[in-house]
């Protein structure tokens, strides 16, 4: 069962990364980006914290903080328990855009992993706001297919990275969410 799934994986892995355009190239490459990544969070937070929650936006972004540590650290420790190898690292002929493998491991995928619990928390938290919500989904997603896409994952490694990452997001928000209803019975007494 195990090798069956292995080579599902493998197979989608080398549909997906065997299908290049120019444009998809720098797409895939821009989105897997920490500069981008910046960008779309500082907008995100300008636009939808600051506006809806000019009280606690501090709350907001400890929380994205939390997410994107426990998310990060979390899926590095699951690759080196795991210690699946990347595509790149074990297959031949893995196209890859303007980067370079990267670690040994690749179970889970840590972009999958942290884009997940952003965008669960945000959602979670900020569901009535569909627009900026379907942004944020759509940034995540192709953040996601991007790992696959540029060589560095396995489809499996980013499907249980989103997972883990959305397991995340739930946790950090009832935190959050629990540490809210003490600061508002704090503040009425």
């Amino acid at each position: 069962m195990l090798d069956t799934l292995k080579e599902i994986d493998t197979q989608w892995f080398l549909w997906v990364n065997s299908h290049h355009t120019t444009a998809l190239d720098w797409t895939m490459w821009t989105f897997s980006q920490h500069w981008w990544w910046a960008a779309v969070l500082v907008l995100f937070f300008g636009f939808v914290t600051l506006c809806n929650e000019p009280r606690r936006w501090w709350l907001v972004l400890a929380a994205a903080v939390l997410c994107f540590l426990l998310a990060d650290q979390g899926s590095v420790l699951i690759k080196n328990i795991v210690c699946r190898p990347r595509p790149c690292h074990a297959l031949t002929d893995v196209y890859m855009f303007r980067t370079r493998c990267g670690g040994e491991y690749g179970f889970v995928s840590s972009h999958a992993a942290n884009a997940l619990a952003l965008l669960t928390l945000l959602w979670m938290r900020y569901r009535r706001h569909t627009l900026a919500v379907l942004l944020m989904a759509l940034w995540a997603l192709t953040t996601c297919y991007s790992r696959i896409y540029l060589g560095k994952h396995y489809p499996g490694d980013v499907v249980c990275g989103a997972l883990f990452g959305a397991v995340v997001g739930i946790v950090v928000y009832a935190l959050t969410t629990t540490i809210e209803k003490k600061m508002k019975k704090s503040e009425t007494k």
